[in-house]
């Protein structure tokens, strides 16, 4: 099916024009699509949902429809834009519900393009950087009062590092594609990394840390803003949105965002921890949730950073190891040089702790 017949299939007013694919993400096919309104160009967004990540689209959607839903009744009752602040997924015409299976069997969405929006791969202006981390922290209140556990967990183990580690040990057992010899180095540092990164997971089982709805992916790119204002707007890409624990949310968004390279560049001589940037996040994320966080959740923050760093590296040589069978890859080797950066990067965050540590309670 074409594009244009799989935006029929929505409740999408209006004549198609045309579609253009996005390359950005690492998991689902996304196009940008244009219709004409009574003379004006509207612009929605069409994905392909990955089944081989996501087993369970239907259970992706509910999640996304249950929590978009919750936002937008707060949105609403402080008075702001839900077309601005608030993603809006279209539901299909012949069932109701938030997809479209086409013949092949594949799940399709549909949501409103945020009108004059942007969103920015990477980021170097410390104001925009601050903003993302407000707009994360704003979405962790907006839903704090919505059952963690009513959510449906659509990856199994999504940010267990303590699971990740298990299969990350099978696969460098079994070494299916006999790629593990030649990453001994990489293997060896990632194991010498497992007890500190694995402590969050084992906070949070015991039930030392609240569980939350978290977004489970907070990339600066997540975010929207308006073109002219520079305002933060919604928070997108909503399928991760599962039970966990803030560290994580907060953990990941460093993670990329004060990275001085992107996570995939193999210059690994380049890769540090930009500490300018870390605080501008933490600065925006801290401040919309410090009366929000319990004592201990403060403490896991940075831990948080280092768990998330290590988690990625582990799943990016996981990956490689066994093949390249999860993340979309653009060259041979290219699962290999995430993992080498997000190893380097890792260290880096392990070796400035007691400085972000510091900052941490600046804000706090």
């Amino acid at each position: 099916m074409t594009i244009g017949e799989i935006c029929s299939s929505f409740n999408i007013a209006g004549r198609y024009i045309n579609c253009s694919e996005l390359s950005t993400g690492n998991i689902n096919s996304t196009y940008l699509v244009r219709f004409e309104r009574e003379g004006e160009e509207k612009n929605y967004i069409v994905q392909r949902i990955n089944k081989s990540v996501f087993k369970q689209p239907e259970k992706v959607m509910e999640n996304i429809v249950n929590v978009t839903h919750y936002v937008r009744k707060q949105i609403e009752e402080q008075g702001l834009s839900t077309q601005k602040f608030v993603l809006r997924a279209f539901a299909n015409k012949t069932t109701g519900e938030p997809f479209f299976i086409d013949e092949m069997g594949d799940y399709w969405r549909c949501y409103r393009f945020i009108h004059n929006s942007i969103t920015y791969d990477s980021c170097e202006d410390l104001g925009i950087i601050e903003r993302v981390g407000s707009a994360f922290g704003k979405f962790q209140n907006y839903l704090d009062g919505f059952d963690a556990n009513s959510l449906h967990i659509t990856i199994p183990n999504f940010h267990n590092t303590v699971e990740r580690y298990k299969v990350f040990h099978g696969a460098v057992k079994e070494d299916v594609r006999g790629r593990a010899k030649k990453v001994q180095a990489e293997i060896k540092k990632l194991f010498e990394f497992e007890e500190l990164a694995c402590k969050l997971q084992k906070h949070l089982d015991a039930g030392e840390i609240p569980l939350r709805v978290t977004h489970n992916d907070t990339k600066c790119n997540n975010v929207s803003f308006d073109k002219d204002t520079g305002e933060a707007l919604a928070v997108l890409d909503l399928d991760t949105v599962m039970p966990g624990a803030i560290a994580h949310d907060f953990g990941d968004a460093i993670r990329f965002i004060a990275n001085t390279t992107l996570e995939d560049d193999p210059n690994v001589e380049k890769v540090d921890l930009d500490i300018d940037k870390y605080e501008a996040f933490a600065k925006g994320f801290v401040s919309q949730l410090k009366n929000t966080l319990t004592d201990f959740e403060r403490k896991t923050l940075n831990l948080g950073v280092f768990a998330m760093t290590v988690e990625l590296a582990v799943r990016f040589l996981t990956d490689y190891i066994m093949g390249d069978v999860y993340f979309k890859t653009k060259y041979p080797g290219h699962n290999l040089d995430r993992a080498r950066n997000q190893i380097a990067l890792s260290q880096a965050i392990f070796d400035k702790m007691e400085v972000i540590d510091t900052i941490i309670k600046k804000y706090i």
